[in-house]
């Protein structure tokens, strides 16, 4: 997922590159499958779909999703192994294009981590905005530890936010993911080791109720 910094034809050529390979998906969604099953009859929310990793679970096991992404050609390629997607093109900074109340689970795995503190703040309030009281929330993002995909390199820009490689890439750790989410009911927090790219990937997973009032 991109930030206003970055122009969205350096998105499109990643994902073009791909061309119509069916991404190949972790289950981390598998622990969540309650919260997911209160989602039958609303579209889940794929913030941020990417390669479509979460949207081809999230369709295989039968779940409505809207993926949402800020580029055309992910959301083009969805259509090579899900029929008739349903999606979704717009800039997460620019506000998301939900009424209020409009979600009862909304994923954001690997796309909340490009953005400087105030805008990821801000998303995030959108975010609880679309989402039901008692929404869910499941998110994953990089953590301060995960040298392998540029913590703590590059150009800083704030603390734990550092240009690399042309890219913006945020990094938190337990402290940050607490505070910008103070509030929100924490159901699960974790840090572990991935490997879906070439070298292994180190992240945070937290799992959130919207308590809204």
């Amino acid at each position: 997922m991109a930030n206003e910094a970055e122009r969205p034809n350096d998105w499109d050529r990643i994902f073009a590159d791909q061309g119509a390979a069916k991404p190949q998906y972790d289950t981390w969604l598998d622990a969540y499958r309650d919260y997911l099953d209160e989602s039958k009859a609303i579209p889940v929310i794929d913030l941020g779909c990417g390669s479509g990793n979460d949207t081809l679970y999230l369709a295989e096991r039968g779940y409505p999703v809207i993926s949402c992404d800020y580029s055309s050609e992910a959301l083009r390629r969805l259509q090579f192994f899900i029929p008739k997607p349903d999606t979704r093109h717009f800039n997460m900074l620019d506000g998301l294009p939900f009424a209020d109340d409009a979600a009862q689970v909304l994923i954001a795995d690997l796309s909340l981590h490009y953005f400087s503190w105030l805008e990821t703040g801000r998303v995030v309030r959108e975010i609880g905005r679309v989402l039901k009281r008692g929404g869910y929330l499941l998110c994953r993002v990089n953590s301060v530890r995960d040298r392998n995909h540029g913590a703590g390199q590059g150009e800083r820009i704030e603390e734990h936010f550092y240009q690399v490689h042309g890219t913006r890439k945020r990094f938190f750790d337990q402290r940050d993911l607490l505070r910008l989410f103070d509030g929100w009911e924490v159901l699960a927090l974790k840090e572990y080791e991935m490997h879906r790219y070439q070298a292994p990937k180190l992240l945070w997973e937290i799992a959130l109720r919207n308590t809204k009032a």
